[in-house]
């Protein structure tokens, strides 16, 4: 055989990693079963509606997702994914452990009124009626999200144990005051997209959620021992700088 007979190496084509390759489709899946959510609703989704959306066939969106209560953990994974990808702002806040806490709880509420479909997912996900049936990694994963978030708004809660006045039992305290304001928001948020309050505050807690929000949070800040002058104010003017509604919180 001469040179010229050995025949030329073939082109090396990169090989899609298959793991990332699942994950991009993952990725999609969820984008999707969002903008069908947002249009139609979860409890009206087919997951073959969703399969052709992603022009999969539905054994492949079972493969990645094995029942609705998985597809909607999976929603709420990612919205928690974005919100904390929001939190940022919070982080980088040019001031106190306080302000940071404020700026980020204001952050999360403008996010959920912003983005209704994804809050949505994190709500219905809470319920034992969805979680129980989910497979155990979807749920755990689902735990560690939240977990991560939560521990965010402990530590800013924890550097500001001298601004609370908070001289023992820090953690303790500082945990139930998380809890109170995390069940402030969400409380704030279930609220707001509910036409049941409309009876009694008209669209007067919708349109004004956050400014509520302000009010009612800075007097939870103040009963747990935050005491600055104008409290409410302090809280507003940050609002004003970070929580405006602009229809983009991604």
């Amino acid at each position: 055989m001469t040179r010229q007979d050995i025949p030329e190496n073939p082109p090396v084509t990169p090989r899609v990693n298959r793991i990332e390759k699942r994950q991009q489709r993952e990725e999609l899946i969820v984008q999707r079963a969002g903008e069908l959510i947002a249009q139609y609703g979860f409890f009206e989704l087919k997951m073959s509606d969703l399969a052709q959306a992603c022009d999969i066939s539905v054994g492949t969106l079972y493969a990645h997702f094995a029942s609705k209560e998985d597809l909607l953990l999976g929603l709420a994974i990612t919205a928690g994914q974005k919100r904390a990808r929001f939190f940022g702002h919070a982080r980088a806040h040019d001031g106190s452990a306080m302000e940071k806490f404020i700026v980020a709880s204001l952050l999360d509420i403008r996010f959920s009124l912003e983005h209704p479909e994804w809050f949505e997912a994190e709500y219905l996900a809470l319920a034992p009626s969805i979680w129980t049936r989910a497979t155990p990694s979807h749920h755990q994963s689902q735990l560690a999200e939240v977990g991560r978030i939560t521990e965010m708004f402990q530590s800013f809660l924890s550097a500001a144990a001298d601004e609370l006045g908070i001289s023992h039992d820090v953690i303790a305290r500082t945990r139930n005051l998380n809890l109170g304001s995390w069940g402030l928001s969400f409380g704030m948020n279930a609220l707001a997209m509910s036409e049941i309050t409309d009876r009694h505050y008209g669209a007067e807690l919708r349109n004004n959620a956050i400014d509520i929000f302000c009010d009612s949070l800075a007097d939870l800040l103040a009963g747990a021992g935050w005491h600055v002058d104008d409290a409410r104010q302090i809280v507003r003017d940050l609002a004003a700088r970070y929580a405006e509604l602009s229809g983009d919180a991604t």
